[in-house]
C-alpha cells in the first residue's frame, strides 16, 4: 500500500501534483489516453492535474474532481476545465461543531447515527452536510447561498 500511496500522493503541492500527472501522462501508451478520470486531493491540485491533462493532446476528455470550492476551481468549473467541487460550507461546520460543543459541555451524552473507528475505540460523530458542485448547480449552491458573490466569477 506505501508503495502506491507514493507513487500518487501530491504532499498537496500543486507543482508536484502537476509534475505526477505530467510524469505519468508520458509514461502511458496513447490508447490508455482517451477519456480519463482524476480524483484529486483538493482543489488546488485537481487544477494542477487539469492543466496537465488538458495539454496532453491524447487525452480527448478527463474528469477531474476537487474538493474546497476554492473560487479558481469555481472558474475552472464555470470554464469546463474541472468536473467538480466537494463543498464543505465552513459556515455548516462552524454551527455543528458549536452545538456539539453545547452537548458536551452540558454533559448531554450524545447518541449518533455514525461512529468511526480511531483503532483503539468506536469514535461518535456527527456528519455535517456537504454538496457536490457542478456546473448545473454553482449558482444554486454556491452564490443563492451567500457563500460567493456572482461578481467573483466570469460567467
Amino acid at each position: 500500500m506505501a508503495k502506491i500511496i507514493n507513487q500518487i500522493t501530491t504532499d498537496w503541492s500543486f507543482t508536484v501534483a502537476r509534475r505526477k500527472a505530467e510524469d505519468n501522462l508520458t509514461r502511458a501508451r496513447k490508447a490508455d489516453k482517451g477519456t480519463v478520470f482524476i480524483l484529486a486531493p483538493n482543489d488546488g491540485t485537481a487544477r494542477a492535474i487539469a492543466d496537465a491533462f488538458r495539454q496532453d493532446r491524447d487525452v480527448k476528455k478527463y474528469y477531474v474532481t476537487g474538493q474546497d470550492a476554492e473560487k479558481a476551481s469555481i472558474q475552472y468549473i464555470i470554464d469546463g476545465k474541472q468536473s467538480m467541487t466537494v463543498f464543505k460550507d465552513v459556515r455548516l461546520l462552524v454551527k455543528d461543531a458549536i452545538n456539539l460543543a453545547q452537548f458536551v459541555l452540558k454533559g448531554v451524552k450524545l447518541i449518533t447515527p455514525n461512529s468511526y473507528d480511531n483503532g483503539s475505540k468506536m469514535v461518535p460523530a456527527i456528519q455535517s452536510n456537504i454538496a457536490v458542485v457542478t456546473k448545473d448547480n454553482v449558482k444554486k449552491v454556491l452564490i443563492d447561498s451567500g457563500y460567493y458573490k456572482e461578481s467573483d466569477f466570469r460567467w
